[in-house]
C-alpha cells in the first residue's frame, strides 16, 4: 500500500510539473527580470511571431548570457519594432539610441547587455528594481509602454506554455517516490 500511495504522488507530481503555465498581465509586471525565463529555444519560439520567431536562440542565448529575462527581451522587441518588422534603424528591433547593428542578434545581445548593467545591477545608473516598472522609469517613463509590455510578456508565456524544470525539482520528485 505505501508503495502504491508513493507511485500515486510521484504522478501527482510528474502531472503538475505537465501543467500549462502562462502568467497574466498583472503577475508580468512584478516578474524578477534577473530570473531566467526557463524556456528552451523551442518553446520560446512558440511565443514569437513574425520575424521574431527566427530570433528565439538568440534571446535565450541573451538570457543566458546577460541573465535578462529572455521573455522580457523578445516583449520589448515586439513592442519596439512591431514584432520585428520595423527598424528605423538597421537590425535594430529595440530602437536602441537611433543605432544600427550588424545583425538582429547582435542588437538583442548589446541591448541585454545595457539592461543588465544600467537597469537591472543595482549599481546601474538607470536601477529603479528589477521589474518592467522598475525597467520603465527610465527606460521610457511612460505607464503605457509598461502595461503593453506586462500584456506582450503575458502573451508569450500562454503560448510558450511551461518552462523547462531544472534539475532539482525533478531530483526532489525522484526522492519522494524512494521515500515511500
Amino acid at each position: 500500500m505505501k508503495k502504491l500511495i508513493a507511485i500515486f504522488i510521484l504522478l501527482s507530481l510528474i502531472s503538475f510539473g505537465t501543467k500549462t503555465f502562462a502568467f497574466t498581465k498583472e503577475e508580468a509586471l512584478s516578474v524578477n527580470l534577473t530570473e531566467k525565463s526557463g524556456y528552451s529555444a523551442k518553446q520560446l519560439e512558440e511565443g514569437l511571431k513574425d520575424e521574431l520567431f527566427f530570433l528565439a536562440e538568440d534571446f535565450i542565448a541573451a538570457e543566458q548570457k546577460h541573465g535578462v529575462n529572455a521573455v522580457f527581451l523578445a516583449a520589448v522587441a515586439a513592442l519596439e519594432s512591431g514584432w520585428g518588422k520595423i527598424c528605423f534603424r538597421e537590425n535594430n528591433i529595440f530602437g536602441w539610441n537611433g543605432k544600427s547593428f550588424s545583425s538582429k542578434s547582435e542588437c538583442i545581445d548589446f541591448v541585454a547587455e545595457k539592461l543588465a548593467e544600467h537597469y537591472l545591477c543595482e549599481e546601474g545608473k538607470y536601477y529603479n528594481g528589477k521589474t518592467v516598472a522598475g525597467v520603465n522609469v527610465c527606460y521610457n517613463g511612460n505607464s503605457f509602454w509598461e502595461e503593453k509590455i506586462a500584456g506582450i510578456m503575458a502573451m508569450i508565456s500562454k503560448k510558450c506554455g511551461k518552462p523547462k524544470e531544472p534539475e532539482e525539482k525533478e531530483l526532489s520528485a525522484v526522492m519522494v517516490f524512494s521515500l515511500g
